[in-house]
């Protein structure tokens, strides 16, 4: 039998983009590598790889997760990853690092991370994407 999933709507402590995210295999500490939130390119569209590091709290249940990148310019959702999350201690919280593969930045603007937790809202981050000025 599937168990149902949570009713307890869990709160986005964190959500940080970087270059490479690791977990230490002994520590099970995180490592984040080059962080940023804008994006230079000498033209558009350009594609990068990115890592993004999530920290939940107050989550306690089943929860499917779901991190989509949005352009906002058009509300053009460009990628998504999904996964499950399982809590059983509402006081602990949950470390989630995302690899993503080579996302596309169509052109300049703001490029969103939402966050989602049985389909509820719970926050994004941002990155910028800028033209580099001509030489």
């Amino acid at each position: 039998m599937a168990e149902s999933l949570s009713q307890v709507v869990p709160v986005l402590v964190a959500a940080l983009v970087c270059d490479v995210a690791v977990t230490e295999p002994h520590t099970k500490k995180k490592s984040l590598i080059g962080l940023f939130d804008r994006l230079s390119a000498s033209s558009f569209p350009t594609k990068r790889a990115v890592s993004l590091y999530l920290k939940i709290a107050d989550a306690e249940g089943h929860y499917e997760l779901e991190v989509r990148f949005v352009h906002l310019n058009t509300g053009n959702v460009a990628a998504k990853a999904e996964g499950k999350l399982e809590q059983s201690d509402r006081l602990a919280s949950a470390e989630l690092l995302i690899t993503f593969p080579p996302l596309e930045f169509s052109e300049p603007g703001r490029y969103e991370f939402q966050v989602w937790a049985n389909s509820a809202f719970l926050g994004c981050t941002n990155i910028d994407a800028v033209a580099e000025p001509s030489r």
